[in-house]
């Protein structure tokens, strides 16, 4: 396993239309990014053998997903189910899983003064310019979630979990 600072990590954020994802490596190289629209069929099936292929393909030692159980969480059965089933996955191939709260995830954007979806879709553009033309623009409250949510809220994930190794090694 790598060191901390090294690590490669698999962020999964399961949406209404299928899963976003980010693979990113010691906090600061985003390598790879996307989501994944699972319509048709099972979308579960479908989206756990998509991160059954990320897993195959980036061979992450650590996988977050969001912590579904934490206070604040509003993710539906279908989608509590595919985190429990991603875990499953991760466990079985004997990956560390890392649940982050959207607590959690509101304390590594505060420094950066971003609290919404948007301001952190925002800051995350600009620590990796190449999701600059991905950000979705501004939702009102009568939009609906945009598809591209998904990756920032991977990405957003995958920090939070770098964030929390760092403020653990200051601790300690």
């Amino acid at each position: 396993m790598n060191s901390s600072s090294e690590k490669c990590i698999l962020a999964i954020d399961p949406i209404y239309r299928g899963l976003g994802w980010a693979v990113i490596e010691g906090g600061t190289r985003l390598v790879d990014w996307g989501v994944r629209n699972a319509r048709q069929g099972n979308k579960n099936s479908v989206s756990l053998r998509r991160v059954a292929e990320l897993i195959g393909r980036y061979e992450p030692d650590v996988v977050v997903v969001e912590n579904c159980k934490a206070a604040g969480s509003r993710r539906c059965r279908r989608v509590e189910r595919l985190i429990e089933r991603i875990e499953g996955l991760a466990s079985k191939k004997d990956i560390e899983v890392c649940k982050v709260s959207r607590a959690m995830l509101e304390e590594a954007f505060f420094h950066a003064e971003a609290s919404t979806k948007h301001e952190i879709a925002t800051v995350i553009a600009r620590r990796f310019p190449a999701l600059a033309v991905w950000v979705p623009p501004l939702r009102r409250t009568w939009m609906a979630e945009d598809y591209r949510d998904g990756i920032f809220d991977a990405v957003a994930l995958g920090l939070t979990y770098f964030y929390l190794e760092e403020e653990e090694r200051r601790a300690a």
